[in-house]
């Protein structure tokens, strides 16, 4: 049987520039009181060479710099001395990251994050389609989806993921229908279970399980009042059907009270469907 868990993989505490100031030792005391079996920071690390001068940033010790900057050291320390303190409660902590690929930075997040820093957790994300534009700013969202078909837009934004996929870097893919939180409001084709792109679905849940990749079960849209996980559970019964037997359950919590939101219901819908929780344990 699979190891089902309470967990959260995809939190950002206060280096993300986009977050509030609650902090790693503040998120892990909560997630003790929650339940919670393992947490894993994820601060936004966007270094794509079109935005890094609009997203590339982050705080360090409350301070904002660049995501290229020297910062990396005092996070991954601050999280191992998180995972020291708090495993005696039974809480293990990880170092993740949460990053936009492009092939111009390839060698770049290869060397820095993977052989240099040895982070533990790279979750691949797209928020970047059609000239850059960001389907997860309000504005930019709503260009893109008043402007662009559906169809034309999944074939855009699955050919990111397959590039992400690809370039073997990562371990899972975030909020993989992730223009859900704004395309719904632009255009009520993204709210039709008959219009989901399931040979879409199909090509990169088949890429990821050949790669021993995963995807997560997003539950930032609870927060929005549209109470789905991200991906339906329609989806996520598809990439069980391709093969994958874990995924990984995250908040996308930017403020503390957002830990874990409606982590049970991640929880039942993995015993619903067959899955294991991933853990990096």
């Amino acid at each position: 049987m699979q190891s089902v868990f309470k967990a959260d993989y995809h939190v950002h505490p206060d280096y993300s520039f986009d977050a509030a100031r609650d902090t790693i030792d503040e998120y892990c005391e909560r997630a003790v009181t929650l339940g919670l079996r393992e947490i894993c920071f994820t601060p936004h690390y966007t270094a794509v060479p079109a935005v890094v001068d609009k997203f590339g940033f982050v705080r360090q010790k409350g301070e904002k710099v660049p995501v290229t900057s020297d910062w990396l050291g005092d996070y991954i320390g601050e999280v191992r001395a998180a995972d020291a303190k708090y495993r005696a409660k039974g809480l293990r902590v990880f170092a993740g990251l949460e990053i936009d690929y492009c092939e111009s930075i390839h060698e770049f997040l290869k060397k820095r994050l993977i052989e240099e820093y040895k982070i533990d957790y790279m979750l691949g994300s797209v928020h970047l389609v059609n000239d850059n534009l960001d389907i997860m700013i309000p504005s930019e969202a709503e260009y893109i989806f008043k402007n662009t078909t559906p169809t034309d837009f999944y074939d855009a934004y699955f050919g990111e993921i397959d590039r992400l996929i690809e370039s073997g870097l990562f371990a899972s893919i975030a909020h993989i229908e992730g223009y859900r939180r704004y395309g719904v409001h632009h255009n009520p084709d993204y709210l039709d279970s008959g219009l989901i792109p399931y040979k879409h679905f199909e090509k990169i849940f088949t890429k990821l399980h050949d790669r021993n990749m995963t995807l997560e079960i997003n539950l930032s849209l609870f927060r929005d009042g549209q109470n789905v996980t991200n991906p339906v559970e329609a989806v996520l019964k598809t990439a069980y059907d391709c093969g994958i037997r874990r995924v990984a359950i995250g908040s996308d919590a930017h403020r503390l009270k957002d830990l874990a939101i409606s982590v049970d219901s991640a929880v039942d819908i993995c015993r619903k469907i067959g899955f294991g929780v991933f853990s990096l344990a």
